[in-house]
């Protein structure tokens, strides 16, 4: 009995202990860089308009960088001919307000369905889609190196999640083309992304000067419906230390703080407001914000701001947007 009783007091102990530093915050709130993701395709899918929802964000929510994804198919409408004049734009609306932004370029940017290829170019083979992209990638870093507020680059988006979006199978070779291809034309460094929860994040971090990844709490699919991260804020700070060990990476940053809901199948429109309520309302949102904070890492992009204004301007809840106006000074 004696020894039963010690083996269950060490395993109590134990269990304690894990207990108290998986909850441990780990970061510093004054050191933390707000930013968010904006979504142009994402506005205008949730029938905003994506020049007022921009500016109200800049001018409002006092980010200090914005995630910027460049859709190849609004930019080469015609076969080599390219107009960047609408991200040109919210570059500098960004630049006057001293807000740094990180462009994503390439084929595989945020959202749905990730890879996002002009309708002219669908049916090319691999090694045609492969110059296409090249080219694209050459056109968007000439063209946007002479902006002072881009720190850096972002290339693709999680390219070897093959578990998410309607893309090809992520090939390492070709990211790292593509990553000395950008390289050559600017020496500002490149960002890899990976999924915080399902991947090793050592991949992107052998790439890339940076490695941003994602933070989601509540997710859905098919198979089991709704379904809830079990992971405490020690699992993102610890599994940075040990990446950060062994690759020469040189910061880890989270660059997808979910702070909308999991949109099933894939569109918010399609959901009613129970559903997205039920997998976001504003406290889960403070919840998502303040288990970020715990993370440790000091460098993080809300996800779902173009929501926030859909909720203001078409249900009549600005509670969200009026929260983000808090976010970079709100204490623990």
């Amino acid at each position: 009995m004696k020894i039963h009783y010690k083996i269950f007091i060490g395993v109590l102990i134990i269990f304690t202990i894990f207990l108290i530093i998986a909850n441990f915050n780990f970061g510093s709130d004054n050191k933390i860089i707000w930013g968010a993701t904006f979504s142009k395709l994402q506005a205008e899918e949730l029938g905003i308009n994506w020049v007022i929802a921009y500016g109200a964000m800049i001018d409002e929510l006092n980010l200090k960088t914005v995630r910027l994804p460049v859709y190849w198919p609004d930019v080469e409408k015609s076969p080599g001919v390219f107009d960047f004049s609408a991200y040109d734009w919210m570059i500098e609306k960004a630049l006057k307000n001293d807000v740094e932004i990180v462009p994503v370029l390439g084929r595989r940017v945020p959202r749905w369905p990730e890879c996002h290829t002009p309708e002219m170019y669908k049916n090319l083979t691999a090694d045609e889609i492969k110059i296409k992209i090249f080219a694209l990638l050459k056109a968007e870093v000439e063209h946007f190196k002479k902006y002072s507020n881009i720190k850096k680059w972002q290339l693709d988006n999680e390219p070897f999640a093959d578990f998410f979006g309607q893309c090809p199978l992520g090939e390492e070779s070709l990211v790292r083309e593509e990553v000395a291809l950008v390289r050559s034309l600017d020496k500002r460094p490149v960002m890899i992304t990976e999924s915080g929860e399902l991947s090793l994040w050592f991949k992107g971090a052998k790439i890339g000067d940076f490695l941003g990844v994602s933070m989601y709490r509540q997710t859905w699919n098919k198979r089991w419906g709704w379904f809830n991260y079990p992971l405490p804020p020690a699992f993102y700070y610890f599994k940075a230390k040990i990446v950060k060990l062994f690759t020469p990476v040189k910061k880890i940053i989270n660059t997808e703080l979910q702070v909308e809901p999991w949109a099933i199948d894939n569109n918010l429109t399609k959901m009613d407001l129970f559903d997205q309520f039920y997998s976001m309302d504003l406290a889960q949102v403070k919840s998502n914000v303040k288990f970020a904070r715990s993370a440790g890492l000091d460098e993080i992009y809300l996800w779902g701001v173009e929501w926030w204004w859909w909720l203001g301007e078409k249900k009549g809840d600005w509670s969200f947007w009026e929260y983000g106006k808090t976010i970079s000074s709100d204490n623990f």
